[in-house]
């Protein structure tokens, strides 16, 4: 799951970077791939941690009002969303964040969704 998440998000990133100019071997640096892994795979990282606190029930205002530091995926994600609408980019992934911490979903309903969603072909 951890890998799946790792990979699908790098392809969500990828498609709305490419769709605003970027180029793929940028991506694919220290910068987009190298940050995207960092990110998904410390507990140190704000965001990741964030997820994980969620993830075992704590509400986001909670967990945000004992932080100093700024979580910047709370902020960004709808800003994302409404950029890949734009572009007419599809961020599935993207998404279901925004609708977790909107709570316009629970945790359960958007992975599920997430999980439930037709198979594509792995290809960016």
């Amino acid at each position: 799951a951890h890998a799946a998440l790792i990979a699908r998000g790098f392809a969500e990133m990828t498609r709305l970077g490419e769709a605003l100019g970027a180029r793929r071997e940028t991506l694919a640096g220290l910068c987009g791939l190298g940050d995207l892994v960092l990110t998904c795979s410390s507990p140190q990282s704000r965001n990741m941690s964030c997820g994980l606190a969620l993830g075992q029930g704590e509400a986001l205002g909670d967990i945000l009002a004992a932080r100093k530091a700024v979580t910047e995926g709370v902020a960004s994600a709808p800003a994302v969303v409404a950029l890949g609408a734009r572009h007419g980019v599809d961020l599935p992934i993207c998404q279901a964040i925004d609708d977790v911490l909107s709570q316009r979903k629970d945790l359960n309903s958007a992975i599920e969704a997430l999980l439930n969603r037709p198979f594509r072909a792995e290809a960016l």
